[in-house]
């Protein structure tokens, strides 16, 4: 790595670790939308406890925003759902808004298949013990599915961050945005996407480790 490489990373930073800060914020503020609207996706689509009324308009859901690549459904939600609803969303909101509703859609099929997973006698001895539904599905039931299913979640989460890639497209100043800016000053490509790689890299990591702390916390929990 040359002088003129390394001046360059160090004069480069302050941008680079603010685009790595918002590309935090927006995978946080999309993952608590696909946690809550998932979670709540999952729960009244599940063969126990399916919303009749309801699921086939939350079928529909999942099926679009599994089927609709990432990048469409930010580009209705930018250009499209203001003019429909009469909004004023910024970049960033649009962002978080997007990929919150898209991710949701598979935090629904993790929660669903995770808790059809359970088996049944679970299910008939919480009924046994007198426990309403929601004393079971907080006592029981979901955190058996979270337990089983720390790896696909963490999976969700990687795919997240990495989606935000994507948000710069509509003007969001996240990392490989600003990487972006960058390289238009600097014309320097080879240094800065490699800089945005080991970033990126580093936020997954974590992720990562984070995830297998929780399954080995988890297995110990079991002895």
């Amino acid at each position: 790595m040359t002088t003129s490489t390394i001046d360059l990373l160090i004069k480069s930073a302050p941008l680079l670790l603010w685009g790595m800060f918002e590309t935090l914020t927006l995978s946080l503020g999309a993952l608590a939308i696909a946690l809550f609207l998932g979670l709540l996706v999952g729960i009244a689509t599940c063969k126990r406890l399916r919303v009749y009324f309801l699921a086939p308009v939350l079928d529909a859901y999942v099926f679009c925003v599994r089927g609709i690549p990432f990048f469409v459904q930010l580009l209705m939600v930018y250009f499209v759902l203001p003019d429909l609803l009469g909004l004023n969303l910024s970049p960033f909101a649009a962002g978080v808004l997007a990929l919150g509703l898209c991710s949701a859609g598979y935090v629904a099929e993790i929660v669903r298949s995770g808790i059809n997973a359970l088996p049944d006698g679970q299910w008939d001895a919480c009924r046994a013990l007198g426990y309403s539904t929601f004393a079971m599905l907080r006592f029981v039931i979901l955190p058996q599915m979270f337990a089983h299913a720390i790896p696909t979640f963490a999976n969700e989460c990687i795919s997240v961050v990495l989606s935000t890639s994507l948000i710069s497209q509509i003007g969001a100043l996240e990392l490989t945005k600003a990487g972006a800016n960058i390289i238009a000053r600097e014309m320097n490509p080879m240094a800065i996407y490699g800089a945005i790689a080991v970033l990126y890299l580093i936020l997954t990591t974590i992720i990562m480790i984070v995830a297998k702390w929780l399954e080995r916390r988890r297995s110990y929990a079991g002895r």
